[in-house]
């Protein structure tokens, strides 16, 4: 039993001391937005046009909005389409996932 106690309390000390990363500021939002997209997309060959980040007004934290290019592994085939991120969370939308979707969060945060 003291045995258990004595690990529960080493385990509550490193995680009070260690709690994890930092909450990202805006600073943050571009890289941050772009690995969400390049996570989405499964790829790391793709320009990002961010048009706007802005601290968010539904969730805790940032979005950005603004366009990807990627060549889908042709150099004659630039696939242009927007892309919606939500930061923390790396939460990434794009045209192909629903324009619907990503007309509704762009017009929502005024992109």
């Amino acid at each position: 039993m003291l045995a258990k106690l004595t690990i529960a309390a080493s385990a509550l000390s490193i995680l009070v001391a260690a709690p994890g990363e930092p909450e990202p500021t805006i600073n943050d939002v571009p890289r941050l937005a772009q690995q969400a997209v390049a996570r989405r997309i499964n790829s790391s060959d793709f320009k990002l046009q961010i048009n706007r980040v802005k601290a968010s007004e539904n969730t805790p934290g940032f979005v950005a909005c603004g366009y990807v290019s990627d060549r889908n592994g042709n150099e004659a085939a630039v696939r242009l389409e927007r892309f919606f991120v939500i930061v923390p969370g790396n939460f990434a939308v794009l045209d192909r996932d629903s324009s619907t979707l990503v007309d509704t969060y762009w017009r929502q945060n005024k992109c």
